[in-house]
């Protein structure tokens, strides 16, 4: 059932036009005339953003305590429950709706959302998640339903049922794909990431499930014997992902150069993975030389992605960043690394399991990580007014987008030099985009 948590704003999830597709030009809009007209201060509040949590469970502390297998629902309730109670009253422009998979499937609402965050680490053995949202079908043909308030079900999807489960994968898979499809952001949780095809995150050849990850295991209870050490993986990805977080230079590693550690020492560890392997696969297949850079390459290349999360060696990669399938598709980050361990009893922490989770929320809503705001900076530029040229005084290279007080591009280029010979003379909105993705602005004015 739908939960809210609004910090004193009131939700409305219908729309009476495609809110993502229209939010970013509108924000910045706003952004500028804000800026144009002075007033401004420090700091631009963004606009009230939402995101709708999607679980298992019918409320977001529910423990599925009677799943047929008698698992606890330890790990996706501990992520609703913080994404509520912690998350939530952490930033006061954004609110939160919880809903679970069946009330999805059964007809909620969701396109006004301006970010999905779908988790699933079933309480159920990996392998049985592996077609998820659709229950694996086993060798003597039962189809288990996974998507149920109620949790996992026996045969649950097959003839039992009269096929009323398989219509609510359906239903679930057609109203996520939609969202998608109308450039809605998605956030997948561990195994999740099995949707990423059958939602068009990218497209299969002959199969639905071709380039899905390829690589599940786990134990479907802490191990107190894994209790001792830390754990951790390595980073690949852009720095404004891991605001924040410490990053650990290691040596000896093939590709990723920095080290995470997600889990503290005394902390329990189930080690549940949904992964791609290099080592086999559709991936594997599709790339001839057989060499991991190459395969590496083809992973990026054939599913639009960007590595985020992978082993020392570089043939796991454990979480991605997927840019849009097609235009006016939306973006999507998936974690699912054996260590990305939502339920870690102990003495010790998972702080940066919440860390890593709240940038990558925070990245696909489009808010500054620093202080989910918008922010005019003092941008060191000269001169102002200017001439012939802009300066940008920096050791980095940056994306430098001219604007006018209609929020209109009228020069832009990549480096630390705008030339605004052709602009006509008066006031603009100049945006500097760091390698990281950190946008600030600069009032500018052109006079020749």
């Amino acid at each position: 059932m739908p939960i809210n948590r609004t910090n004193g704003y009131s939700v409305n999830a219908e729309y009476p036009y495609n809110k993502n597709k229209m939010k970013q030009h509108y924000l910045f809009y706003i952004l500028v005339i804000m800026i144009w007209y002075g007033g401004l201060g420090n700091r631009l509040y963004a606009q009230q953003q939402s995101i709708a949590f999607l679980g298992q469970g019918a409320t977001y502390t529910d423990n599925i305590p009677t799943a047929s297998d008698g698992f606890t629902y330890e790990d996706d309730r501990a992520a609703a429950v913080w994404f509520m109670d912690t998350f939530l009253p952490a930033h006061s422009n954004i609110t939160g709706t919880y809903y679970s998979f069946q009330d999805v499937a059964e007809g909620a609402d969701i396109s006004g959302y301006d970010l999905l965050w779908i988790q699933c680490d079933g309480a159920t053995y990996p392998e049985r998640l592996n077609e998820w949202p659709r229950g694996t079908q086993e060798s003597n043909g039962e189809q288990h339903c996974v998507i149920r308030e109620a949790g996992f079900q026996w045969n649950g999807a097959g003839t039992a049922d009269g096929g009323a489960c398989a219509a609510l994968e359906n239903a679930f898979i057609t109203s996520i794909r939609n969202y998608y499809e109308t450039g809605g952001n998605i956030f997948l949780g561990n195994y999740a990431g099995k949707a990423l095809e059958v939602l068009g995150v990218f497209d299969g050849l002959s199969s639905p499930w071709e380039y899905r990850p390829n690589q599940t295991f786990g134990d479907v209870t802490v191990n107190p014997s894994n209790t001792a050490a830390a754990w951790g993986t390595h980073w690949s990805g852009p720095v404004a992902l891991v605001n924040g977080i410490n990053l650990v230079p290691v040596t000896g590693c093939t590709f990723a150069m920095d080290y995470l550690e997600f889990l503290t020492a005394d902390t329990e560890k189930k080690n549940r993975a949904c992964q791609y392997n290099l080592d086999w696969g559709r991936i594997h297949d599709d790339t001839p030389s057989g060499v991991l850079s190459d395969k590496r390459t083809t992973f990026e290349t054939t599913l639009q992605a960007t590595i985020l999360l992978e082993n020392c060696n570089g043939n796991e990669i454990q979480g991605a960043l997927f840019s849009p399938n097609s235009t006016g598709d939306g973006t999507v980050i998936w974690y699912g690394a054996g260590v990305y361990d939502w339920y870690a009893p102990g003495t010790g922490n998972n702080a940066v399991v919440q860390d890593i989770t709240e940038n990558a929320l925070l990245y696909l809503l489009n808010t500054s990580l620093d202080t989910q705001e918008l922010v005019e900076q003092s941008i060191n530029i000269y001169p102002n007014p200017a001439n012939q040229k802009i300066f940008l005084k920096r050791n980095q290279e940056a994306e430098l987008t001219l604007y006018n007080s209609l929020g209109q591009v009228v020069e832009t280029t990549r480096g630390n030099v705008l030339d605004v010979t052709h602009v006509a003379n008066g006031w603009y909105v100049l945006q500097v985009t760091s390698e990281g993705g950190q946008r600030s602005f600069k009032k500018i004015k052109v006079q020749h």
